[in-house]
């Protein structure tokens, strides 16, 4: 059943499809009597073109990104693996900013906002495929500085990987909203990866600290929150890697490790 949790201010628009596949790749050089003119015009529209390849969060339409994800718990060793595609569904240009929504393969939907005076990235919609719903607010501020200029900053998270392993918490998702701490350590890593090799990579770390009670004879159980972020300019998030470490046995520490094996243009 879905939960939807909606934010955005509605607007009909008509959607624009992209011109050409891969059109920031160098095509043929022109014949001699192409004039200076014409020569003019089309370089100038190539540099529009590929204006999105300093994007560090690319909204064009029909962009497709297929990610490998394991999640590792510390109890018996128990790691699961996953496949997630997300796919560029829907972007709209306005005057102030665009908006985009980006479908993922698990039937989740989330609509983000770039505010052009702010400079900033934002979750403004999403319908959710799943029961358990939002803890932390849909509409919140993802980045302040969608060009990655802006070096700390705080946004409101929610545990996510945490669950209990022991009966009779067996399953059990605890519920916590808090403020995750974020900082910009380096502005030009060169990752490699099954999907290939990136340059001019920007690496941040986050931490937090919340808790939770899952049964009131044993109180709060308290949890540590860490994360990296490798995002690159042209492709967005290539890797991601998050710790969640509680103090309870029946709990135990949580690893989140997503990559990117595929980007279609």
């Amino acid at each position: 059943m879905f939960k939807i949790f909606f934010f955005i201010y509605a607007q009909v628009a008509q959607l624009v499809e992209q011109a050409t596949e891969n059109r920031c790749v160098g095509g043929s050089i022109p014949p001699l009597g192409t004039t200076f003119k014409i020569f003019s015009l089309i370089f100038i529209f190539s540099l529009s073109s590929c204006g999105n390849n300093n994007d560090f969060f690319p909204d064009n339409e029909g962009l497709k990104w297929d990610y490998k994800i394991t999640i590792t718990s510390d109890y018996k060793g128990i790691t699961e693996e996953k496949r997630l595609s997300v796919t560029n569904v829907k972007t709209l240009i306005q005057g102030k900013g665009t908006t985009f929504s980006k479908l993922h393969s698990n039937g989740n939907l989330f609509t983000f906002y770039k505010d052009k005076q702010k400079q900033s990235l934002s979750r403004i919609g999403a319908i959710l495929y799943f029961d358990e719903g939002y803890d932390e607010p849909v509409k919140k501020l993802i980045n302040p500085s969608f060009d990655l200029k802006v070096k700390n900053w705080k946004s409101i998270n929610q545990l996510f990987i945490t669950k209990g392993f022991q009966p009779p918490l067996r399953g059990f998702k605890p519920s916590s909203v808090f403020d995750m701490k974020y900082s910009i350590v380096s502005s030009n890593i060169e990752l490699n990866v099954k999907a290939g090799k990136f340059q001019r990579c920007v690496h941040i770390k986050g931490n937090g600290k919340t808790e939770f009670i899952a049964d009131t004879r044993s109180g709060p159980n308290e949890v540590e929150i860490s994360s990296e972020e490798w995002i690159c300019p042209g492709v967005g998030l290539v890797k991601e890697k998050r710790v969640e470490s509680t103090n309870a046995s029946a709990f135990g520490t949580q690893k989140y490790y997503k990559e990117l094996i595929n980007y279609k243009r």
